[in-house]
């Protein structure tokens, strides 16, 4: 018991207490699917609270199985598939309720998430847990004498949360009393990568806390205490502050300090492809020799001594890595999307095929845009280098790009998502700013780069401008605040960079890079990998893909770039980068999918094939497929653009466009995308200049639904059938929204739900719906116009609509009867009554006071008093 009754599906507890609550739907019926389970889940969480206080995780079981952290203050929350090698999802599920794994889940994988005022929760994905859990045994193993290893590699792909993988870690090492108060280091290798570590860390309400080491000084007071055993506890720092060479260290660190005995030292090292091969990370290893090293990275390299299998790994073991999850998996799972590559005009700006090649070999060098590098090559390379620079900062070919950009941006992804430039050089980000603001208003760009002293004019001058126009005199405040505003503002909507953002840097309404830099090897994926994150709006993934413009040439040599990977896992990222002509043969396929269901209807858009098409998706499956396969085709549509491969199939979308809308409005009003319909503007355009569904669209865009709307459709230019299907789903729908607070709705709602089963069932036709459905219309109408001529209030009609079903009195005295009983209590209906006990018990006891009294004039037996009493006290609750 709540605020009402509920009777759950299934709970689970521990000791008694209530933990988990699982709601199973037959996805077989209507309505029986899984989204269907998590709604009734979080209106659970609203009805009864103080269940859910305890509750923490909440199970939809259907036709999918996802898990979800109980978060009561959220509408919406993320959830989750668990998997099990194995085993398929229905019978995976049952591996996360095992006692041992539950109880593992709720210690060390479940906390709320509080960042800037939003209060939500975080709960572990399973290749988290996987992960963590064999980072732990790893550490008990060699704790207690049954393995040597004291390091891993945890190869995640972009986007499956390596940093929560870390933390879970340490939360659970943290607590394990065989590490006896450990040391735990969190080990990154940039100031913006420790900015958003220290952001993740600081929103979690975790059980312990942590330092941020600010300077060398403060982490050489950290490795010195207590007569250099070291500080206990958990630690954020920049690898970079174990350069300790110029302190009182010096001279200490070939010695056997105590820190450099103790075992329950662990460091998780992020990014360990870049990071893990040079002097800091010796000087590291020289002072903390006996810890525990884990490193993560979602792109390992394997290139002569900078191999991050072996720093981590145990190679001759045949053991590469503790865990690994891979793009296709990451993208299986729904948490990145594919990437999609496309060469643009490549006869006028691409880079000679030599020079790629060149490059691409080139080991010296990482990038030409990476000054300090530079100052480190040779001498001849240094030149090769200077020439690929000045080709990208040539002006006249950034012109050509800026102009390709203005077209292609506007035409597919302006007002819908973002994307970025990626520019050669600083100097270059510079020149694409000024030349872009000619195609672009200005406010559409911002660059974001780093600035010297020693900087070349042009960077100096614009970087005087950036000053001025932001009021401030530091550049990494300027770009903190564009970096904020294209994440949360509509405004800038492309950024250029040169090295900046092209890693770590996550934002879902980025769907495009326009690549105008040589890249290769793990940073030509992270870069890349920018666009991979899912979009979701109304829960639906509005970004079918990330694109890749390339207008340099580098990413048709992806094989290539991609040499250092182990071979089977090249094959893994080169199968999941894909070109557009893939992405077309795909949108055919999806075609030739839905010409099965509808063969020789499709194409005619004759009012009589449409009502034909309709009445295929009568049958649920049929209705269910044509769903499926259409919404990613419509994404296709949009995302692919304007490539003339699509022209030849323009006529079938149209068809398909065109039977989705009418569909839509006829069966399934509840379909909102109010706030995703600019995502698909091309496709709403073809519909809406369809002249067949014209005076559908006139008769069905209403924002209110109600019987004036229902009186719209039955007075409409629809023939008879259409008119059936678009009163009983619309009075359906009026049902399911308003059932609960409109008692005239709630009085036909059974009978409505099996005027709809019937139908899908074959068991009646159209014209007995109809007739059914106007009969229905009438009630409301007429019960509408009763309320008008009663004078009553909301409350009291409903009041009166309850009383009405128990007395067979004249209209007058039942009115006059809901007036009393209103009137009695009408003064403890102030806003969020609700809220408070002992006014709900009051309005309780008045309405079964006054009841009780009518009970002997009308010999209600109990079960019928106590029945109104409820429905009486119910709709007031839901609605006073």
């Amino acid at each position: 018991m709540g605020k009402e009754s509920i009777r759950l599906d299934i709970v689970l507890f521990i000791n008694g207490i209530p933990v988990c609550n699982i709601e199973c739907k037959n996805p077989y019926t209507n309505k029986g699917d899984y989204y269907s389970a998590y709604k009734q889940i979080k209106r659970y969480e609203k009805i009864a609270p103080e269940l859910y206080k305890y509750i923490q995780v909440g199970i939809g079981y259907a036709e999918i199985v996802k898990y979800f952290p109980i978060v009561p203050f959220s509408d919406n929350v993320k959830q989750e598939v668990w998997k099990k090698e194995g085993l398929n999802i229905y019978d995976a599920i049952f591996d996360f309720l095992k006692p041992e794994m539950f109880l593992d889940i709720l210690r060390n994988f479940i906390f709320i998430r509080e960042f800037r005022s939003e209060i939500t929760k975080v709960i572990g994905r399973y290749m988290q847990v996987r992960a963590v859990n064999k980072i732990y045994q790893r550490i008990i193993d060699n704790l207690e004498g049954k393995d040597y290893k004291n390091k891993g590699l945890i190869w995640h792909w972009q986007g499956s949360g390596k940093t929560l993988i870390m933390i879970f870690a340490c939360h659970k090492l943290y607590f394990d009393e065989r590490l006896e108060n450990p040391t735990i280091f969190f080990v990154v290798d940039r100031k913006d990568l420790e900015e958003q570590f220290n952001d993740e860390l600081s929103s979690l309400k975790l059980n312990f806390s942590f330092e941020r080491i600010e300077s060398i000084s403060k982490l050489e007071e950290i490795i010195s205490h207590n007569d250099f055993s070291g500080k206990r506890g958990v630690f954020l720092t920049l690898l970079h502050k174990f350069n300790l060479e110029d302190l009182k260290l010096k001279g200490l660190l070939n010695k056997d300090l105590k820190i450099s005995q103790r075992k329950n030292i662990i460091l998780f090292l992020d990014e360990v492809h870049r990071n893990q091969y040079g002097i800091l990370k010796s000087k590291m290893k020289s002072i903390l020799k006996n810890s525990f090293y884990f490193g993560f990275t979602g792109t390992p390299i394997a290139i002569g001594e900078r191999n991050t299998y072996k720093e981590f790994g145990y190679p001759i073991e045949e053991e590469n890595y503790l865990d690994k999850y891979f793009i296709d998996e990451a993208i299986n799972d729904g948490f990145i999307v594919p990437i999609v590559y496309q060469a643009r005009k490549e006869k006028e700006v691409h880079l000679k095929e030599q020079d790629l090649e060149w490059y691409l070999e080139e080991e010296e060098v990482d990038d030409p845009g990476d000054e300090i590098e530079m100052k480190y090559a040779k001498e001849e390379v240094k030149k090769r280098i200077n020439i690929i620079t000045l080709f990208l900062e040539n002006k006249n070919r950034i012109e050509i790009i800026c102009e390709d950009i203005k077209n292609h941006y506007g035409e597919n992804f302006d007002n819908k998502f973002k994307g970025l430039i990626v520019c050669g050089s600083r100097k270059a980000c510079v020149f694409y700013k000024r030349i872009i603001d000619k195609y672009l208003p200005k406010e559409y760009t911002e660059v974001v780069m780093s600035y010297n002293i020693s900087d070349e004019e042009e960077i100096l001058e614009y970087k005087k401008e950036l000053y001025e126009r932001y009021k401030k005199n530091d550049w990494e405040e300027i770009n903190k605040e564009i970096i904020e505003k294209y994440k949360k503002e509509e405004l800038p909507k492309l950024l250029i960079v040169t090295d900046m953002l092209l890693a770590g840097f996550d934002e879902e309404k980025l769907i495009v890079i326009y690549l105008d830099k040589v890249l290769k090897k793990h940073r030509l994926l992270q870069a890349i990998s920018r666009t991979n994150r899912p979009y979701y709006q109304l829960n639906e993934n509005l970004k079918p893909a990330g694109l890749v413009v390339d207008y340099v040439g580098v990413l048709k040599y992806i094989e290539k770039a991609l040499k250092f990977y182990l071979e089977e896992d090249k094959k893994g990222i080169v199968k999941n980068i894909v070109t557009t002509e893939e992405k077309v043969n795909k949108f055919k396929e999806i075609l030739d999918k839905l010409k099965e269901i509808f063969g020789a209807l499709v194409g005619n858009f004759d009012r009589e094939s449409l009502d034909s098409a309709i009445k295929i998706l009568k049958e649920e499956s049929k209705e269910k497929e044509f769903l499926e396969l259409y919404l990613p085709l419509r994404k296709l549509f949009e995302f692919l653009g304007p490539i003339r491969e699509k022209v030849e199939y323009l006529l079938e979308y149209k068809w398909y466009s065109s039977l989705y809308e009418f569909y839509k409005k006829l069966m399934k009003p509840q379909i909102d995308e109010s706030k995703v319909e600019k995502y698909y503007k091309k496709t709403i355009s073809i519909i809406y200049n369809l002249i067949e569904i014209k005076p559908l669209i006139e008769i069905t865009k209403p924002a209110v639904l109600d019987t004036n709307y229902l009186e719209l459709i039955k007075n409409s230019k629809l023939n008879e059938d259409e008119k059936s299907i678009a009163l009983i789903s619309n009075l359906e729908y009026l049902v399911i929204i308003y059932g609960d607070r409109n008692p005239i709705y709630k009085s036909i709602a059974h009978k409505v739900r099996e005027l709809v089963k019937l139908w899908r069932e074959r068991k009646i036709d159209e014209k007995v719906l109809y007739k059914e459905g106007v009969e229905i219309l009438n009630f409301l109408k007429e019960k509408e116009k009763e309320k008008k001529e009663s004078g009553l209030g909301d409350l009291e009609y409903g009041i009166f609509i309850f009383l009405e079903r128990e007395m067979k009195d004249g209209k007058d005295k039942i009115i006059n009867i809901a007036k009393d009983l209103y009137t009695k209590i009408k003064d403890f209906l102030f806003k969020d009554w609700q809220k408070n006990p002992t006014i709900k018990k009051e309005i309780e006891k008045k309405i079964r006071e006054f009841l009780a009294e009518k009970r002997v004039e009308y010999n209600w037996e109990y079960e019928r008093f106590d029945k109104l009493h409820k429905d009486i006290f119910e709709y007031l609750y839901n609605n006073g």
